[in-house]
């Protein structure tokens, strides 16, 4: 049971957090809908070995710089260990994990077993973890979350820097399994060096389609650059505007302010965000991308549904384009199916002034556990999740992306049962990385009130609003007096 945590134990950045939230909600007056999560289920004990968990270091093992001391452990030491793992997903991708923790506990040599506890989403585990502190009650030795954010309920401290494990020549991946693990994905868990975390299921924000309607419009092939886009969403709400059947007003771009989406475009305008460090946005690229989308929304070409979900608009011929993660994919064919809709579509990265920007983001593994040899245990359960193997289960449960790029070759009928999956797969060789940074973790809801104004705002002045927006960044950040 999730138990409130009394705010002595809250840390500043969650303080921050709110008091964002809470200046955001004055500002705007009102909010995007969001639908309300589910409740947290039960915590799901896949197996019930008694626990051996020594908190006492034996004398022979020393912390060095370079070698903790999980690594010092012998084999034989790892035996009967347990590992908690906890994680943010229910459902199929639940059942997914607790399958993988089976058959690792069921044929590892160590004989280590894994603890599986799954909550409703990213709040309800971070509740539960606070929970358990508060409580003194017995924590995760593995958390499938943003690393920051962990460190914000456990401590800084307390997180396992992962770069001498990952690279030991015994427990670590060797030459070639570090190759097959793509840099953009272990980017935002990496400081000077050190690794926070693990990538686990990376997820890209894409763009969805309809290349039949497009055709229909007049254009033989997908926006690939800004202007076309442009046309081709004007197009499509000026057909809406000459067909009765249609609503008037809808037809181009289904506006969606998710702060990753707002993000994307301000990548397709070559607007970078820092790993580390406060973002900016009033400058040359924040001005070019939400001048962008400010000028779309006054020409009509774009337009904020009703409803909270795109799918029905997208499958109607209402919205010509909409923008999702790539997880939305089985969805989206599931109501094109039940609307009798036999329009083909596809998923594209975001139109820039260089080429087309993907961004992808995502939780990873990160470590706190409490003993050397728990710590040890935890790493290679981590590891076994990473295996090309794990790796394409979890792709076919979250539709994600895999962390491993061999992971692809076990995925081939995947591919063809969602072709539109594949191309975002496609699209990962050149996508950009989210930073996982405690900076954008705040300054992604003050991006997502700004452009909402911006979108609002008949004058088409937004350089006062992104002037506002730095500003409040930094206040949040703690950088202004």
């Amino acid at each position: 049971m999730i138990k409130a945590l009394p705010m002595s134990t809250s840390r500043k950045p969650l303080l921050l957090l709110i008091g964002a939230l809470l200046l955001l909600a004055v500002l705007t007056g009102c909010a995007p809908e969001v639908s309300p999560a589910e409740d947290p289920p039960a915590a799901t004990e896949a197996f019930t070995p008694e626990p051996t968990r020594t908190k006492t270091l034996p004398p022979e093992l020393t912390a060095t710089p370079t070698e903790p001391i999980g690594l010092q452990i012998e084999p034989d030491d790892l035996a009967d260990r347990v590992v908690r793992f906890a994680h943010p997903w229910v459902g199929e991708p639940a059942q997914t994990l607790e399958d993988l923790a089976r058959e690792f506990s069921l044929t590892n040599p160590w004989q280590i077993w894994v603890e599986v506890y799954a909550h409703g989403g990213e709040t309800a585990l971070l509740q539960a973890l606070q929970s358990d502190r508060a409580a003194g009650e017995e924590e995760p030795d593995l958390i499938a979350a943003v690393p920051y954010l962990v460190a914000d309920v456990n401590g800084e401290d307390a997180l396992v820097d992962l770069r001498p494990y990952f690279d030991d020549p015994t427990w670590g991946f060797d030459p070639d399994s570090q190759a097959d693990i793509p840099e953009v994905y272990l980017q935002p868990f990496t400081r000077s060096d050190r690794i926070t975390a693990l990538p686990l299921a990376p997820q890209a924000t894409v763009l969805f389609y309809n290349r039949t309607w497009g055709q229909e419009l007049g254009f033989s092939s997908s926006p690939a650059d800004l202007e076309t886009f442009k046309r081709q969403i004007c197009d499509a709400t000026f057909a809406n505007w000459q067909n009765e059947t249609r609503q008037n007003g809808t037809g181009g771009w289904l506006i969606n302010l998710d702060p990753a989406v707002l993000a994307s475009w301000y990548y397709a305008f070559e607007g970078v965000l820092p790993d580390e460090g406060i973002p900016s946005f009033n400058n040359d690229f924040g001005q070019a991308a939400f001048g962008y989308l400010w000028d779309l929304r006054s020409q009509g070409c774009s337009w904020f549904g009703l409803q909270p979900e795109p799918y029905p608009y997208f499958g109607n011929r209402l919205a010509l384009v909409y923008a999702g993660r790539l997880d939305l994919v089985p969805v989206q064919a599931q109501w094109m199916e039940a609307l009798g809709s036999e329009d083909e579509w596809e998923v594209l990265g975001f139109p820039g002034s260089a080429s087309e920007t993907m961004l992808v983001s995502g939780p990873g593994l990160t470590l706190i556990a409490d003993t050397p040899e728990n710590e040890l245990a935890a790493w290679l359960f981590a590891k076994f999740l990473l295996e090309p193997e794990s790796q394409a289960r979890l792709v076919r449960s979250l539709f994600s992306l895999p962390v491993r790029t061999s992971a692809m070759d076990l995925l081939t009928d995947f591919r063809t049962d969602y072709p539109q999956w594949a191309q975002g797969a496609e699209l990962a060789t050149s996508a950009s990385a989210l930073p996982a940074s405690e900076e954008w973790g705040v300054a992604q809801w003050g991006l997502q009130d700004a452009v909402y104004r911006i979108l609002l705002d008949e004058t088409g002045e937004i350089t006062p609003i992104l002037e506002q927006l730095d500003e409040l960044v930094l206040e949040l950040a703690g950088e202004r007096p």
